[in-house]
């Protein structure tokens, strides 16, 4: 499995707005998408972190060729404080 997760540094006053729109750009076209296997958006103050997972890498490489992350960069930019960080992780366990 290939896991992906993006933090986002989001204003506080924004974070409800910004929930809205990343579930709708991003949440929804990823459902349903070859190789999907969850995602999720966790929030504090003043932060956002999505996780992705996929079956494999290829998965999320063509879901990101679909153009979700360029279309909320361009919802939420002015919501942000900073640029938004990427980090990949690889599977070394899991119970379920």
């Amino acid at each position: 499995m290939y896991t992906a997760t993006m933090i986002y540094p989001i204003r506080n006053e924004f974070m409800e707005d910004f929930v809205g729109i990343w579930e709708n750009r991003v949440l929804r076209l990823a459902v349903g998408q070859p190789g999907f296997v969850r995602m999720q958006l966790l929030t504090r103050e003043d932060e956002a972190m999505a996780i992705g997972t996929w079956k494999d890498k290829k998965y999320a490489e063509d879901f990101m060729a679909l153009g979700p992350f360029k279309e909320l960069m361009e919802a939420i930019g002015p919501m942000l404080t900073s640029d938004p960080k990427p980090t990949i992780w690889n599977l070394a366990t899991f119970a379920g």
